[in-house]
């Protein structure tokens, strides 16, 4: 495995960001179609929220938010309507942190969250598919659900 943490990170203080190099520690991989950069993730997770803090991600895709919710130590409420992201986060969350927050993966459609109860959720994060919008691989779209 690569390095735990981003080397040199620091937090973004400009209103436009760009990271060139998506994210090359942990088990962070760019090739889930439409994953956004851990970089991104990283500084609003770290602007936003706090240690022990719960987050939900409702699109987790390949696994960005919970690989740094594990490295930052914030619980996590996973969710994906595809069985896919969520075995792909699963194995993206095989290593060994020095933290060990509650990350929770299921399998549901985001636009159902009544599992949440009020007030339990500090922060929520997701980066929506694009479907056609933006074009990240070649060829058809495969859905699986």
């Amino acid at each position: 495995m690569k390095k735990l943490n981003p080397k040199d990170f620091k937090q973004e203080c400009t209103t436009v960001w760009s990271f060139p190099l998506r994210g090359n520690w942990a088990t962070h991989k760019s090739t889930y179609r439409g994953n956004w950069s851990p970089e991104v993730v990283r500084n609003l997770i770290l602007r936003y929220s706090n240690e022990n803090d719960y987050l939900v991600d409702s699109m987790i895709g390949g696994g960005t938010t919970a690989i740094e919710c594990k490295l930052l130590n914030r619980n996590l409420l996973a969710l994906d309507i595809n069985p896919k992201s969520l075995e792909i986060t699963k194995k993206a969350l095989q290593f060994e942190s020095e933290f060990n927050p509650k990350i929770r993966l299921e399998l549901n459609d985001s636009r159902n969250l009544f599992m949440l109860k009020d007030n339990s959720i500090d922060f929520i994060l997701t980066h929506p598919p694009y479907a056609d919008i933006i074009k990240y691989s070649e060829g058809e779209i495969k859905i699986f659900i």
